[in-house]
């Protein structure tokens, strides 16, 4: 398989080097890869990369004065391990739209759809490795393995530009099985060959016994249980629980501060907020499409007092609830 990406990095000098003359910041030198160092105004970039019939291998490792941004094509849709050992990252789109951020010591299973990308890496030392599968033998060795389910679904429906599974911490054994591969001392192309395609086995089954044992990082928690709140809050909005951080933050069996957090991270904006849209975007539709009086959509929206519920949605819409309805 060949590389899916293509940098775009202007100011960029590239130079090949040999694996005898590797920079001293270089923590895994793989024997049989192609090296290119790249000196760039933020710093330097080692990337070393091997092609092979079932993946291609991609090991980065920074060393940034200043933070940096590149730019790259993702030539075609990808399924992919990713694997950071150091620093962090974050992608976002053509657009500047977030998408993930991967902090270090974690790795995971996803896709990415062609199209234009950015990374942004931050001052210091970054070291990650990326390995693009052949997509038809990874559905292929996946098919009994149930936890890769849903990365099979998204990937086969095309909906999303990305897609990852839970990031799982990266794991000493997991350390062991990506040395076995990438650390090779004496190569043979037959030996190479069956090394790769029994590691990546190996690493599937494992990355799919962790996700099992829920052997997450802290921020997927975190991710996870965003979800969890999202949805509780989507489907139980006019609720009067949801007037109480205290007892959704019990009912969640986090502090009120982790709740808070948790739901900046579901929301993008502080609970408080996103409640109110929800209830007035709820009013609005209830006093548009029906003929429910005031006092019934006050209650139906999770509000006790018609009077605060109209002293509410004036603030929010500029308009009272009556004089909405009146011109309607």
């Amino acid at each position: 398989m060949q590389s899916h990406l293509m940098f775009n990095m202007v100011t960029a000098v590239t130079e090949n080097i040999s694996t005898g003359h590797l920079p001293h910041f270089c923590s895994w030198p793989i024997q049989y890869a192609q090296a290119n160092l790249i000196t760039v105004p933020e710093g330097q970039i080692l990337r070393q990369s091997h092609s092979h019939s079932l993946v291609h291998i991609d090991l980065f490792e920074y060393v940034l004065t200043k933070e940096i941004t590149i730019n790259f094509a993702q030539t075609n849709m990808s399924i992919f391990m990713f694997a950071m050992f150091e620093g962090h990252s974050a992608l976002y789109d053509q657009q500047d739209n977030f998408i993930s951020e991967v902090k270090n010591a974690s790795c995971h299973f996803g896709y990415h759809d062609e199209g234009n990308y950015h990374v942004k890496l931050p001052p210091g030392v970054h070291k990650y490795l990326l390995l693009t599968l052949r997509p038809e033998w990874f559905l292929y060795e996946t098919k009994n393995l149930h936890q890769f389910k849903a990365l099979i679904t998204n990937y086969m429906a095309k909906k999303e530009c990305a897609f990852a599974l839970p990031y799982c911490r990266l794991t000493k054994r997991v350390n062991q099985t990506l040395k076995k591969m990438l650390l090779q001392k004496k190569v043979s192309p037959d030996s190479l060959y069956a090394t790769i395609k029994r590691v990546l086995t190996e690493l599937m089954v494992q990355y799919h016994n962790m996700l099992g044992e829920h052997n997450y990082t802290t921020a997927a928690l975190h991710k996870i249980k965003a979800m969890d709140i999202k949805n509780f809050i989507q489907e139980n909005f006019k609720s009067k629980l949801a007037n109480s951080i205290p007892e959704l933050a019990r009912h969640f069996a986090v502090s009120e501060t982790t709740f808070k957090q948790l739901a900046k991270l579901a929301f993008g904006k502080p609970y408080r907020e996103h409640l109110i849209t929800l209830r007035m975007e709820y009013s609005l539709h209830e006093l548009t499409t029906t003929n429910k009086t005031i006092r019934e959509i006050t209650c139906l929206a999770g509000y006790s007092d018609p009077y605060y519920f109209s002293y509410a949605f004036k603030k929010y819409y500029q308009k009272s609830p009556h004089h909405l309805r009146s011109i309607l």
